[in-house]
């Protein structure tokens, strides 16, 4: 049976470290993993040289112990890391002391000869070997460091939320699952300041079980998902109030475990005491479970089922820490999936230009990608401000997602958007009027800081315009310089004007200041209205061919059809060396830009560059925007494709994109057909 455990371990570890070694997500933190998963396996392979030859079972014991102090140290590193957003000063002093510290565990044995750590055997009993007073307290060191990894661990899987514990609980269960079977082992050790090396099918239990679930973590949930780690949270730790119950538990254990003579019954019972912890901490760690507990709970043991006083901090909470508006959307989703037990959730608000309702953000609802238009069911307001609608057994209609509730968002009589939740974790869950009236109230705070938000945005833009304002006030003022000059040119000329001199300089200086007031302008020059607009038949390939030669040198092809357009040529030049120069900039100037004129219905004229693309998100939100821009600081002001965008709507036409992350973009000038002469 032991030669089978040993085979077991060391087959199926080695198969997790490659796993490990060739996942796509490789990254260097996976190392210390590996070098934590090999050195325990070496270390099952040692005991087992050890308990096959007990002439030298004191050298193999000393290299086991080397082996187990490398894994723990590199566990212990890995622990700090796993599934973490490290940022500057994430480790404190304290963690890096104690990580330097536990480098000392596969140190000591190395440089100390085995009689500093053991005492020989007795000889009916190969199998157990006396600790030494040193060789005790280095089993001390590696039991803070298993707990220390057990402190880490615990802390990246509360501070985790939803998906992302669903995606790393297991793995980190695994992990869990092999250190807590080290911890039974040396606390036995401990507790009888002795190793008895038929207590190796313990650990190799254990770390059967966690190479398994850790296997079955990352082929079915992925890699690790980055989480910010909750100090707060740090200091609540199950694992130190479960480690102090077990020392206390392993105690009475032991005096129980002196009545067997059979030293296997002792391995059995450590093992099953094993096996029911990870499968308690499974359940606890299920939302499904938690949430059927906590149902429960609020049923026979509380009069109410929340406590709305901690829901409403938790959620205020929430929304306070963000820094934008896309933050604020995911604070508002997860404050309703955490308190009401939803796995999926959607946000939908109002377009104040078309009346549609579109998705803004959504957490694990992938279906809720499509606005909505203003006709459809969902988009009227409800009967009675802020009901809740109970959408289980209601077909949705299309284009919407299946949704179980969908809670209004109302800003007093004004219908400004509504959240959809779904797949409720209990699914026997009855939801009723004390579940609807705190969506009410959660939905009343999440309308106020949504709406206070994106005034904020609106007038940071208009501070934004401000200050290119009091731009263009400075520029009027030089603007004004020049006038002044001119003037003084006009007074001048009705004694001078004569005079060949006078003519002469007359000419410079007209030319020079109608330089600067012609640059000036261009640069002053504001979004044309049609009535403006000095619109003529133009050849849109000619026209493109034209502007082409404004933009700098580089891999830019014009080709098609030549296809009449009634439009202003300066505005419509201005337009397309615009759209030239983005395409040019997104493609790095080393691939190519295809520049097509056609007609398909009406005249066009498509820009299609290699460049990175862009995703729905930004097109949709900041694409069009004023001052909007990706470029670096000093290389755009971001009000190029807004002014475009007014130029060709200004000709009756409409400015189209598409495109794909990785893939590019296509930009499309749609113009009216060339008016009848």
């Amino acid at each position: 049976m032991h030669t089978i455990l040993v085979a077991a371990s060391l087959t199926l570890g080695l198969a997790l470290c490659i796993m490990i070694l060739f996942r796509s997500q490789f990254v260097p933190s996976d190392g210390l993993l590996l070098i934590g998963l090999l050195g325990l396996s070496a270390a099952e392979l040692l005991n087992a040289q050890a308990l096959a030859s007990s002439a030298d079972v004191l050298a193999f014991e000393r290299w086991s112990l080397a082996a187990h102090g490398l894994a723990f140290w590199a566990l212990a590193g890995f622990s700090l890391v796993y599934a973490r957003i490290l940022q500057p000063h994430s480790l404190s002093r304290f963690q890096l002391l104690l990580l330097t510290a536990c480098a000392a565990l596969p140190t000591l044995p190395l440089v100390l000869p085995a009689p500093s750590l053991f005492f020989a055997p007795a000889l009916h009993a190969p199998w157990v070997i006396p600790l030494t007073r040193l060789g005790f307290y280095h089993q001390l060191g590696l039991l803070l460091a298993v707990l220390f990894s057990l402190y880490n661990l615990e802390g990246t899987l509360t501070s985790a939320t939803h998906v992302k514990r669903w995606r790393i609980k297991f793995f980190v269960l695994g992990l869990m699952a092999m250190l807590a079977s080290q911890l039974l082992v040396i606390s036995e050790v401990l507790l009888y300041r002795e190793l008895d090396l038929t207590l190796s099918p313990t650990r190799q239990i254990g770390f059967l079980l966690g190479v398994l679930l850790m296997g079955y973590s990352l082929a079915t949930r992925g890699g690790e998902e980055k989480i910010v780690f909750s100090r707060r949270l740090a200091y609540k730790s199950l694992v130190l109030f479960a480690v102090g119950v077990y020392l206390v538990s392993i105690g009475l254990l032991g005096q129980a475990m002196r009545q067997f003579d059979d030293l296997n019954k002792s391995t059995v019972i450590m093992s099953l005491s094993l096996l029911g912890g990870v499968g308690v901490l499974t359940l606890f760690l299920s939302e499904t479970v938690r949430r059927k507990v906590k149902t429960d709970m609020c049923k026979y043991f509380y009069k109410d089922k929340y406590d709305y006083r901690l829901q409403w901090l938790d959620f205020i909470r929430r929304l306070v820490d963000v820094g934008d508006l896309k933050d604020l959307y995911q604070a508002v989703l997860l404050g309703f999936c955490e308190n009401l037990g939803m796995g999926q959730a959607a946000l939908y608000l109002r377009d104040a230009r078309t009346g549609s309702f579109e998705p803004i953000h959504q957490w694990e609802m992938g279906a809720a990608n499509t606005p909505l238009p203003p006709d459809h069911p969902w988009c009227q307001p409800p009967s009675f401000a802020g009901e809740v609608s109970d959408l289980r057994h209601v077909p949705p209609p299309p284009p919407a997602p299946a949704a179980s509730f969908l809670v209004p968002l109302m800003h007093g009589p004004l219908f400004e958007g509504f959240i959809l939740l779904d797949h409720p974790f209990n699914s026997r869950e009855a939801y009723d009027e004390e579940d609807f009236e705190l969506m009410e109230a959660l939905a009343h705070q999440a309308t106020s800081a949504i709406l206070l938000m994106r005034l904020a945005d609106e007038l940071s833009a208009a501070r934004e315009m401000e200050a290119m304002g009091k731009v263009s006030a400075f520029v009027l003022h030089d603007l004004k310089n020049l006038v002044h000059t001119l003037s003084l040119i006009v007074e001048n000329a009705k004694n001078y004007i004569q005079m060949p001199e006078f003519q002469q300089d007359m000419l410079e200086a007209l030319d020079n200041s109608m330089s600067k007031m012609m640059a000036l302008i261009h640069r002053l020059r504001g979004v044309p209205s049609s009535e403006a607009l000095r619109c003529e038949d133009t050849d849109l390939l000619e026209l493109a061919r034209e502007s082409s030669k404004s933009v700098p040198d580089g891999v830019l092809s014009v080709h098609g059809d030549s296809v009449p357009a009634t439009v202003d040529r300066a505005e419509m030049s201005k337009v397309l060396v615009n759209l030239f120069r983005n395409a040019m900039e997104a493609s790095q100037g080393n691939r190519p830009v295809e520049v097509e004129v056609g007609r398909e219905g009406q005249p066009y004229v498509k820009v299609s560059d290699s460049g990175c693309g862009m995703d729905e998100e930004f097109i949709r939100k900041r694409l069009f925007v004023p001052f909007a821009t990706t470029k670096d600081k000093g290389h755009g002001m971001g009000i190029g494709l807004y002014q475009s965008k007014q130029i060709v709507e200004a000709h009756g036409g409409r400015l189209m994109v598409e495109s794909q992350p990785g893939r590019g973009s296509t930009f499309t000038v749609l113009l009216p057909d060339a008016q009848p002469s």
